[in-house]
C-alpha cells in the first residue's frame, strides 16, 4: 500500500514554519539566551586561573617596591636594589626656567623629571623661591667614589649616616633630588626645612607625587640623619595616601622592619 507524498512530508512541513515563526520574533529565545550567557561568564570566572590585580591593591603595590625600576621601589641598608648597578632606562635632564635652575645638567626618570618641574613652577607662583637641583640621578660607581669621600672625611661611622653605599641609594633609582633655594641659604644643610622653601616642600610636595624621605627624628628607621632637601618621587597615588596617612617613612607606610643599619653591621655587632 503506497502513502500519500503530503501525509508523509506535511507534518515536518507545519512544524518546519512553525519553528521559523518563532526564531523571527523579536526576544523569541531572550531570556534563555540571557541564561546561557550568565552561565557562560559564571563558568569562565571559575576556571580563570590568574585575575589581575588592580594598581589600587596594597598587595599589588607592595609587591612592586622589590621591583628596581618601580616608582613604588623600597631601597634602604637592608633593601638593596636588584641588581645591584641598576640603572633606570628612561632618564632626562631637567629643563631650567624661571622656576627651575639646573645648571649642572642632571637628569631624573622622565615621569619625575616631568613632576619635580610642574612642583618647582608651583613653588615659584607661590613665590615660595626658585628651586635649585643640587643631585639627581647617581650611578652605581659614582655613588661608590661618593661613599669613599664621606668616609674619608667622616669617617666610617660618620659616613654611615650621611650617605649610601652603592646599591643601595635612593639616587641611583632616578627617583631622588637634592633641591635647595639658592637665595634662601642652607644648602644640603638641615636649616634648609626652616626656610620659606623648605616649609612649602614639606607641607606641598605630595601634591606632585613626591616625599620628604629623610624626616626630621626618623633616623632609627631610615639610617639616616634629616635630610629636608631630599625628595623622592613615589607617584600622586601614594603620597597621597602617604600623606593622608601622616607617615613619616615609607618603611613604616610599607610595614617594612626599620633600616638604621646594614646587614653587615648588624652580624658584626651581634659577633661581638
Amino acid at each position: 500500500m503506497r502513502r500519500n507524498p503530503i501525509f508523509i512530508f506535511a507534518p515536518a512541513m507545519v512544524m518546519l514554519i512553525f519553528g521559523l515563526s518563532l526564531i523571527s520574533q523579536p526576544q523569541a529565545f531572550g531570556k534563555q539566551h540571557e541564561i546561557i550567557k550568565e552561565q557562560i561568564l559564571r563558568t569562565e570566572a571559575k576556571t580563570s586561573i590568574v585575575q589581575a590585580q588592580s594598581f589600587d591593591s596594597f598587595l599589588y603595590q607592595r609587591f612592586l617596591t622589590d621591583i628596581a625600576g618601580s616608582e613604588a621601589v623600597v631601597v634602604n641598608k637592608l633593601r638593596p636594589l636588584n641588581p645591584l648597578d641598576f640603572a633606570p632606562l628612561e632618564m632626562r635632564e631637567l629643563k631650567s626656567s624661571e622656576s627651575l635652575e639646573n645648571p649642572r645638567s642632571l637628569k631624573m626618570v622622565a615621569t619625575a623629571a616631568t613632576a619635580l618641574e610642574a612642583l618647582a613652577n608651583e613653588m615659584f607662583l607661590a613665590k615660595a623661591g626658585q628651586l635649585f637641583m643640587n643631585s639627581g640621578y647617581r650611578s652605581y660607581d659614582y655613588q661608590l667614589e661618593l661613599f669613599e669621600s664621606k668616609t674619608e672625611q667622616y669617617g666610617l661611622a660618620g659616613a654611615l649616616i650621611r650617605s649610601a653605599k652603592a646599591g643601595h641609594s635612593e639616587h641611583q633609582t632616578g627617583l631622588t633630588m637634592d633641591v635647595s633655594v639658592q637665595a634662601q641659604g642652607c644648602a644640603i644643610m638641615q636649616c634648609f626645612g626652616e626656610t620659606k622653601g623648605g616649609k612649602w616642600l614639606a607641607d606641598n610636595a605630595w601634591q606632585f607625587g613626591f616625599i620628604v624621605r629623610y624626616e626630621d627624628g626618623t633616623q632609627a628607621v631610615t639610617g639616616y640623619t634629616y635630610e629636608p632637601w631630599h625628595l623622592r618621587f613615589v607617584g600622586k597615588n601614594i603620597a597621597k595616601l602617604y600623606h593622608e596617612g601622616d607617615f613619616s617613612t615609607l618603611e613604616e607606610f610599607w610595614g617594612y622592619p626599620a633600616a638604621e643599619f646594614y646587614e653587615e653591621e648588624i652580624t658584626e655587632s651581634t659577633i661581638d
